[in-house]
């Protein structure tokens, strides 16, 4: 039973450390992907509408629309390489969209003072909800991790309350 409790507390503390490095992670790759992509995006298209200044709330279906036209398609745009990295890009592209899509009053949200809705402000929106997805399956890990924790906290009352069992010494003599 002790080898139990100890090998649960080492699966839970890996646990606990790992999710929250890997959120770390996330987080910052997020953020770094975002700024790598209004960077391109000023670069190279801060003639259109949406990344100079703007369209109105009313027009985020087709600037969503726009947004996917000009973003790059693959990740050797961003002088990025790797074929993990294409598939890996392709497949956060296609759900990015499917899900900034289905928030539009989240971009709105966001929007600028004078009501404006740029590529700047649907990344935001898009980053800000990624990352709350982030959140709660740190929240869900680490539930299951309270979980384990909670077992081995179980183990170690018993072990506390267990009484020790005597021992028999025979005295004899040689």
């Amino acid at each position: 039973m002790i080898v139990i409790a100890i090998i649960l507390f080492i699966l839970s503390a890996g646990d606990f450390i790992g999710i929250q490095a890997g959120a770390a992670a996330g987080k910052a790759a997020l953020d770094t992907s975002g700024a790598l992509l209004e960077e391109y995006l000023e670069k190279n298209h801060g003639n259109i509408q949406l990344v100079r200044s703007g369209v109105d709330k009313s027009d985020i279906p087709q600037a969503i629309n726009d947004l996917e036209a000009i973003v790059p398609r693959r990740i050797s745009e961003f002088g990025l390489e790797g074929i993990l990295l294409e598939g890996l890009y392709k497949n956060a592209l296609a759900r990015g969209f499917n899900i900034i899509r289905s928030k539009t009053d989240l971009i709105v949200s966001f929007a600028h003072d004078d009501g404006k809705v740029t590529s700047s402000t649907i990344i935001t929106a898009l980053t800000w909800e990624i990352n709350s997805l982030i959140q709660r399956i740190v929240l869900y890990c680490s539930i299951g991790t309270l979980f384990i924790l909670g077992i081995y906290l179980i183990i170690c009352i018993v072990f506390a309350l267990k009484k020790p069992e005597k021992v028999n010494v025979i005295k004899g003599t040689m």
